[in-house]
């Protein structure tokens, strides 16, 4: 079988010859070649992009799961880290409240430890006639006779400066007037209104001596030398547990 040739129009054939380019005649009856030279190229830059996107596709898949698996891991985390951070609040709530009791079983500022200072304190010929702990500030009455009334008060006001349970520059007197006069009661150191109301009457003071911080050592000090060995033990067997530093 037979190819007819058919005629090619080329007007540009002249040109052609002087720059030494094949007829288009020639170039046309190549055309099959360059297509299907061009298709192979063709399909080989699809495969190869249809590879590559495949690839990607793989790798988003690999990392879409990891990303999955550490959003897992980090909810996680965050629960931990709230369940711990509840127990840290919780421990520390318990622990600040052991610590108050233990503050409270063993503060010196209880009504033995207390009564025991003032009772050392307390010059003679004075008479405390009230002792009132409020916050941290303790407010005492009392009045003094005479002779040297005045420095007697004074007396306990310097005795109150002196004591590691009180603070030093904030110990005050508050007050001080004449009261009515009292005579000796022979049933107890307690006076009553005198008879004769012409005798000058005692002091009346008010002084109020705000509480210092005194340190578990200290404080162990100050109990043992107020004889309270109860509460002085029971503060040894506290620190022992570790309830008080």
């Amino acid at each position: 079988m037979t190819t007819e040739t058919r005629p090619v129009l080329d007007l540009l054939r002249e040109r052609r010859r002087e720059l030494g380019i094949e007829p288009l005649a020639a170039t046309l009856s190549q055309r099959r070649t360059i297509l299907q030279r061009g298709a192979l190229i063709g399909l080989a830059l699809a495969g190869a992009v249809a590879g590559l996107c495949a690839v990607v596709l793989l790798q988003h898949a690999v990392v879409k799961a990891r990303m999955g698996s550490l959003q897992a891991v980090e909810a996680e985390a965050q629960q931990l880290d709230t369940l711990l951070a509840a127990r840290q609040q919780k421990l520390a709530s318990i622990t600040a409240t052991n610590t108050r009791l233990a503050t409270a079983l063993t503060s010196s500022r209880t009504s033995a430890a207390l009564l025991a200072e003032l009772q050392l304190l307390t010059p003679a010929e004075v008479q405390l006639t009230a002792a009132e702990v409020k916050d941290d500030n303790l407010t005492i009455k009392g009045r003094a006779f005479d002779p040297f009334a005045l420095v007697r008060i004074n007396a306990l006001e310097l005795q109150l400066r002196r004591s590691p349970m009180f603070e030093q520059a904030e110990v005050k007197l508050q007050r001080v007037e004449r009261e009515k006069p009292l005579s000796p009661n022979p049933a107890g150191p307690q006076r009553t209104p005198a008879a004769n109301p012409a005798e000058p009457g005692p002091l009346g003071f008010e002084i109020r001596a705000p509480f210092a911080p005194v340190t578990p050592g200290d404080q162990l000090t100050l109990l043992t030398r107020l004889g309270s060995e109860g509460m002085a033990q029971r503060l040894r067997l506290l620190r022992q547990e570790g309830l008080m530093p």
